[in-house]
């Protein structure tokens, strides 16, 4: 019986070696997450009606962030953005003021992400045209003022940090105020 017929020639084992490196490659390239998230200014949902924004997230960051990707997040619910029975101004009223009254502040309110927990937050948001995101959590109401350390304040808080540790994973610094 002739053994030879069996066994490959000295160059076919680097050859094997090769072409599954380049599959490997061309793998992990196309699930890289600098892949999947490449955008060309030119192709933002806005310039295309039609085509709807797949992460919402992401086009308010983008509108919002610096230049160095750094952008200015408060976290919203309707207690803040309603005025109590004796009180001339929201909480919301107030923080913004302090972007007008600050020394050369103004310019950072376009660096500004709300962060609305609910529904009456995000609309009062987008009333007053500045840059917005509705976190949704669902089965769970922020709409009101949480006491400290109840099992409703805590949830809050973990669902806030994970929010914050989203977008860092999505490569943004951020200010939380």
């Amino acid at each position: 019986m002739d053994h030879n017929s069996k066994q490959f020639c000295p160059g076919s084992h680097v050859m094997i070696y090769l072409l599954v490196a380049i599959a490997v490659y061309v793998f992990v390239w196309f699930s890289s997450p600098f892949f999947g998230n490449y955008n060309e200014t030119n192709s933002s949902p806005s310039n295309f009606p039609g085509i709807g924004v797949k992460d919402e997230l992401e086009l308010a960051l983008r509108e919002a962030s610096m230049p160095n990707r750094t952008v200015i997040i408060a976290v919203i619910n309707k207690a803040y953005v309603e005025r109590s029975v004796n009180e001339e101004a929201t909480m919301l009223d107030l923080f913004l003021e302090s972007f007008w009254v600050g020394e050369n502040t103004r310019s950072l309110l376009e660096h500004l992400l709300l962060v609305a927990v609910d529904q009456t937050a995000y609309e009062r948001c987008q009333f007053r045209r500045l840059h917005c995101y509705r976190l949704v959590t669902e089965g769970v109401d922020f709409a009101g003022e949480k006491v400290y350390m109840s099992q409703d304040f805590i949830n809050m808080m973990w669902r806030r940090t994970l929010f914050l540790l989203e977008i860092l994973k999505r490569g943004y610094n951020f200010i939380f105020t």
